[in-house]
């Protein structure tokens, strides 16, 4: 018989045996016999997390590990908390903290957990528009506990060992002066002024407690600008949203008119509310009301008779370079700048302001970020200080500000901002950075594309997200005793007719596929 017969002969006999059928046992059956082999099984039966927040702000967390199991855990093990773009972990997943449970647990008993867990501070690559973080669990990531059953320690599904957290930014605070009042608008340098103010939250983020400045500014020049000359502050308290309190402030006058001031009687009072921009970190903060809401005309002069003493020996505060720890700063992480102060006046410096601000590539400082303060003690006579500080850019920038350039940015470093110092020259109290890229995070999670982030809104209320339940979804089957144990279903399995026929040789099965 020739080599074609004997193939075509073989091919006969395969074809009448029918389809080879290949039987396997449930993935629950032989999860169950495993199960009782006397080994413990770990799996998370309960977990919940905050439901709405921002990044870089802590959630609660907590949840239960139950020991579905027929033997004790002998060992501490540890259960991992995970932020993910999705209801499974993965490369681009950030591990928040861990929970130890203690050795001990015993068959089916149940260990729960609480803990406070801080958001990553940028959002997670590959996240969908709709601003859902996912929480995951992953129990004994170690490996510590010899199981009878490792596939139910993650992606049971939500409400199991997986949480959803709706990104919402926080409500800002918006603090506006809506009265002024003074007790007397002419006095004499040296004397006192009582001041009442009604300051308004009218925003729905709850405000915390700060400080109001109180400004004279020379008539002719306008609030807001070098000339202005702070004499005094007020204690704001803590404001909720959409709330209004009255505040009231005795001011002593210095008994020799500021250097600034010298020159002139007839001054406008402002108030402008969050010196220390708590709330508001756009710079500079200005009057917005005018007469009677945040601004009040004023006379001060020296009494009559007398003569105004001198100031004397002054010292001359001078701000030095100005550096950073990169070339390239990332928003929303931190960096460190460094500079220095210098006193080349006569006098000793009382205790000072140093403020340091973001700008744009012009180096404009009448259109910044406020990065922060730091108070140094004093200054003597030719002694410098050298100031290191670590700031952090935002995440998003506040509403309504925008950088003069995209994507590239200045450190400007301001000494005394709120003029409180009489010294010889103010024009050398400002230093500036070289030139430094701004990078925001890209969406592989690895590089970093020139931009700026998306400015802050006011947003609306988000609603809980209720994420969709898994591929792999949690199946409670009765155990050999009637407990009911935690197992993860496969995926269901195709039973079509072309299915089936994919057991059949080749050709055979494109014949019958051309049938059915």
């Amino acid at each position: 018989m020739s080599s074609h017969d004997r193939r075509s002969a073989g091919r006969r006999r395969a074809w009448g045996r029918g389809p080879i059928i290949l039987k396997f046992e449930s993935l629950e059956k032989r999860e169950l016999l495993s199960a009782s082999q006397g080994l413990p099984d770990l799996v998370a039966s309960s977990f919940a997390t905050t439901s709405n927040a921002d990044w870089n702000t802590p959630i609660t967390a907590s949840g239960v590990i139950t020991n579905q199991g027929n033997a004790p855990v002998t060992t501490p093990f540890n259960v991992g908390i995970y932020a993910s773009h999705s209801i499974r972990s993965g490369p681009y997943s950030v591990l928040l903290g861990e929970i130890t449970i203690p050795a001990g647990l015993g068959a089916g008993q149940s260990a729960p957990f609480s803990t406070t867990l801080t958001l990553p501070t940028t959002p997670l690559p590959g996240m969908s528009p709709n601003g859902v973080v996912h929480i995951n669990l992953k129990i004994d990531p170690e490996h510590k506990v010899h199981e009878s059953n490792t596939l139910n320690q993650s992606m049971l599904g939500p409400g199991y060992d997986e949480a959803a957290v709706q990104i919402t930014p926080s409500q800002p605070a918006h603090l506006v002066n809506t009265s002024i009042g003074v007790t007397s608008t002419a006095v004499n340098w040296g004397s006192s002024i009582a001041i009442n103010a009604q300051v308004a939250n009218e925003a729905y983020g709850n405000a915390p407690a700060t400080r109001e400045q109180v400004v004279l500014t020379p008539q002719g020049s306008t609030p807001g600008g070098p000339n202005d000359v702070t004499i005094g502050s007020i204690n704001v308290p803590a404001l909720a949203a959409w709330s209004v309190v009255n505040v009231e402030q005795s001011i002593n006058l210095p008994a020799t008119p500021p250097m600034l001031l010298a020159n002139t009687q007839q001054f406008t009072l402002s108030l402008l509310p969050d010196g220390d921009y708590v709330t508001n970190p756009v710079y500079p903060h200005v009057p917005v009301g005018g007469p009677g809401i945040d601004q009040a005309a004023m006379t001060i002069a020296v009494p009559a008779g007398t003569t105004a003493p001198s100031l004397g020996a002054l010292p001359d505060l001078a701000a030095g370079s100005v550096t950073t720890s990169a070339n390239t700063l990332y928003w929303s992480k931190s960096f460190q700048v460094q500079t220095s102060v210098v006193n080349l006046g006569q006098a000793a410096a009382p205790e000072f302001r140093v403020r340091f601000l973001l700008v744009g590539a012009s180096g404009d400082t009448t259109h910044a970020l406020f990065l922060g303060d730091t108070m140094v003690s004093g200054l003597e006579p030719g002694a410098t200080v050298p100031l290191t500080e670590t700031f952090t850019l935002p995440l998003r920038l506040p509403a309504g500000l925008i950088l003069d350039s995209v994507g590239i940015g200045r450190i400007a470093v301001v000494v005394d901002p709120e003029n409180t110092l009489n010294e010889n020259f103010k024009n050398n109290n400002t230093s500036m950075s070289g030139p430094m890229v701004l990078r925001l995070l890209g969406t592989d999670g690895k590089s970093y594309v020139p931009n700026q982030p998306a400015p802050a809104q006011l947003l609306p209320v988000v609603k809980p997200f209720v994420a969709t339940m898994p591929r792999f979804k949690p199946v409670i089957v009765a155990g050999p005793n009637g407990s009911k144990r935690l197992f993860r279903r496969p995926p269901p399995k195709k039973n079509s007719l072309v299915h089936e026929l994919t057991v059949f040789p080749t050709q055979l099965n494109d014949l019958l596929k051309k049938l059915v």
